[in-house]
């Protein structure tokens, strides 16, 4: 199969993955966030701290195992706690 070129997102202020997720462009559903940081890895150390103007790809062709997966691991996701710097172990291995 060819390899369908993903869509871009440029993030905006006051965007989370958790937002960008859950516009009907993107998933439709901000349990999906985690499919957004692992798409974007190279460029996101920490799933709480994306920066303006990112462009992150938004990979469209997850199987359902994986994308059942992020879901799970969104509802495992402990609260949000604000920081500012990346942190050096990441609750859950997304």
């Amino acid at each position: 199969p060819v390899k369908q070129a993903g869509k871009k997102y440029v993030v905006k202020k006051g965007d989370t993955l958790w937002d960008i997720s859950a516009k009907d462009s993107i998933y439709s559903d901000p349990f999906q966030w985690p499919l957004l940081f692992k798409g974007n890895r190279d460029q996101i150390e920490d799933p709480d701290i994306i920066e303006v103007n990112q462009e992150l790809d938004v990979k469209t062709d997850w199987s359902k195992t994986e994308v059942d997966d992020a879901v799970q691991k969104a509802k495992d996701t402990p609260p949000y706690v604000p920081h500012t710097t990346p942190r050096k172990k990441l609750p859950l291995r997304y």
